[in-house]
């Protein structure tokens, strides 16, 4: 009786040490995908940036690292209303109601490269860019009366860019919530095709130019996002 008693004993002892063997192993296993803050590593990222809203340029990001240190950024959406737009930029008033503003697109890629290398989406960068932006609005007659005519004409507005950048993305320990902010220089190729008139209340007042010019402006940005 004694013997099998110990054969048990033997068996459970045993077993119990092998499962809590597996999970001392399993559990390291686990931990190597965390980072020391207990937040899994942040090596994707969706952002929106806020800074953009005044010029109707409504584009979601999606970042990836690559590697340490370099990650690529791809930014599709939608604009809208420009209103950030300077005063002698457009020859008719684009508030009125006569004014339709019409859905454009608007896309842009990005190499970013982190000047401190580190496996996450965090720290200080310099970024080089290609943005296209389209903005469309129709512009409808008013007649000598005052009321809207069926004739309308497209005014469309192109923005071919390239910049170079130099941001901060600040990914706090505590949360995977975070901010981005760039400032840089841009390169940009306005293509426009612009309603003008020399009397607003004659249809055939009306006409179009297209104007193309080659411009330096300011690059900068503002972006909310989450890191995963």
């Amino acid at each position: 009786m004694r013997k099998r008693l110990h054969k048990y004993i033997l068996f459970f002892t045993l077993c119990f040490g092998s499962a809590s063997g597996f999970s001392q192993t399993g559990g390291i296993d686990f931990e190597d995908a965390y980072e020391a803050d207990s937040l899994y590593a942040v090596r994707n990222a969706v952002k929106f940036d806020v800074a953009h809203i005044v010029f109707g340029d409504l584009q979601l990001y999606y970042e990836r690292i690559l590697k340490s240190g370099w990650s690529v950024e791809l930014g599709a959406g939608i604009t809208r209303r420009n209103y950030a737009v300077g005063a002698n930029s457009y020859s008719l008033d684009n508030l009125g109601r006569n004014v339709d503003i019409q859905t454009g697109y608007a896309a842009s890629l990005s190499i970013r490269k982190y000047l401190i290398p580190t496996d996450e989406l965090s720290g200080l960068y310099i970024s080089l860019t290609g943005s296209i932006k389209d903005y469309k609005t129709d512009y409808q007659v008013i007649d000598s009366a005052g009321s809207l005519t069926d004739f309308t004409y497209r005014d469309q507005r192109k923005y071919i860019s390239g910049s170079l950048n130099l941001g901060y993305q600040l990914l706090p320990v505590n949360s995977n919530f975070f901010l981005d902010g760039y400032l840089g220089l841009a390169y940009r190729r306005e293509d426009f095709d612009v309603v003008r008139t020399e009397d607003e209340e004659d249809p055939n007042a009306y006409f179009i130019t297209h104007d193309v010019d080659n411009v330096f402006a300011l690059s900068f940005g503002l972006r909310i996002g989450y890191g995963f």
